[in-house]
């Protein structure tokens, strides 16, 4: 094993461990938030306004997460009208016309947002990967204890908390 590589593994490492809470300082953001009731008109003008985001945070009354919506089916409900043919041709197991339904009814974040899936302060940078691996999102909301969202963490931000971290090691 060459030193470079070393170094590679080592930071790595130091990564993995990095708190969710140091990622949020370094590179986070406010994400995008929404209310279960906003229609996914205004749902999708604050996600455009919020560059950068590709996960929706849904939130109830109280402000506590309730769910989120992926930018790819805000997306698909938007150009559903466009090209309906497109969604149709892809439509092959039961999971997919379920989804379809439920995107075709949607007016409201609440109908069309998945279950919630985030990450709160403690949790490490790998475990916010690997939930975003598992629910194929490319970025979470960051929740207190009361799953108030305080912030927003996405694939590319931890690669760039990865390269601050790998450059710092480099000096």
């Amino acid at each position: 094993m060459t030193s470079d590589n070393y170094t590679h593994a080592g930071d790595s490492e130091t990564t993995r461990r990095t708190l969710v809470r140091e990622a949020m300082e370094k590179v986070g953001s406010k994400g995008c938030v929404v209310s279960a009731g906003d229609d996914l008109v205004a749902v999708s003008e604050s996600l455009a306004d919020s560059p950068g985001v590709h996960t929706v945070a849904v939130v109830d009354d109280q402000g506590r997460l309730v769910g989120v919506i992926p930018m790819r089916l805000l997306v698909d409900e938007l150009f559903l009208d466009v090209a309906p043919e497109e969604f149709l041709v892809g439509l092959r197991e039961i999971e997919d016309v379920e989804e379809f339904g439920r995107i075709i009814r949607a007016r409201t974040a609440g109908e069309l947002m998945e279950a919630p899936a985030y990450v709160r302060m403690d949790d490490t940078v790998r475990e916010a990967f690997t939930r975003m691996h598992e629910r194929k999102l490319e970025g979470l909301p960051i929740v207190d204890e009361g799953l108030q969202v305080a912030g927003y963490l996405d694939r590319l931000q931890l690669v760039r908390l990865w390269l601050k971290k790998h450059r710092r090691s480099q000096d």
